[in-house]
């Protein structure tokens, strides 16, 4: 074993047969979604990510809130939220599966409860320090903005994310695909 250094392994991609690129959830080349048995599922474009953010709080925000939650009663069976089911995309788990109801109910609802109860919390904290209202509602405006700060970082992650995953996609274990059927 003359100069024989440490051996590689290549994964390859089943449909395209180019390498697939370890550890990563879709091909790097053709973009399928390596644990989807039928390998019918694709990466779902960073730009359709972001404009199904933007939709989810454009409706958010036209029905205040009420219309986007009674859409996604109906669309969530079939993983997706209200900005999603308007593109074509879908939630899988990182497991392989679409999620689960429950799941996109979490995913798309639970998160943003999460963020804004730990706003709250602080703002409770900061406020019990804050001697006049107008201290404490400036207070509530700079926790506004950090929270909206917060919520456009989590969404940009995509672009720069191998997997095109934003943080709280890596924190609850999903992806956002499109379905070869509905890929143009």
């Amino acid at each position: 074993m003359s100069g024989a250094g440490p051996r590689t392994f290549v994964l390859e991609c089943d449909v395209c047969h180019q390498p697939a690129g370890p550890g990563a959830y879709f091909c790097s080349s053709c973009d399928v979604l390596s644990i989807d048995p039928e390998r019918r599922s694709y990466a779902a474009t960073r730009w359709s990510r972001l404009g199904a953010f933007a939709l989810d709080y454009l409706i958010i925000w036209l029905s205040v809130g009420i219309g986007w939650l009674i859409w996604l009663a109906v669309v969530a069976p079939r993983g997706q939220s209200p900005g999603k089911s308007l593109l074509g995309l879908h939630i899988y788990r990182t497991t392989g599966e679409q999620a689960a109801t429950g799941y996109v109910w979490l995913r798309e609802f639970g998160w943003d409860a999460a963020l804004g109860i730990v706003a709250v919390a602080l703002l409770a904290l900061l406020g019990a320090v804050a001697s006049t209202v107008g201290e404490f509602f400036i207070l509530w405006f700079w926790l506004t903005v950090v929270f909206w700060a917060f919520s456009f970082f989590d969404a940009a992650w995509v672009l720069w994310d191998r997997d095109r995953q934003t943080l709280h996609d890596k924190v609850l274990g999903t992806l956002v695909v499109e379905r070869a059927k509905e890929r143009v």
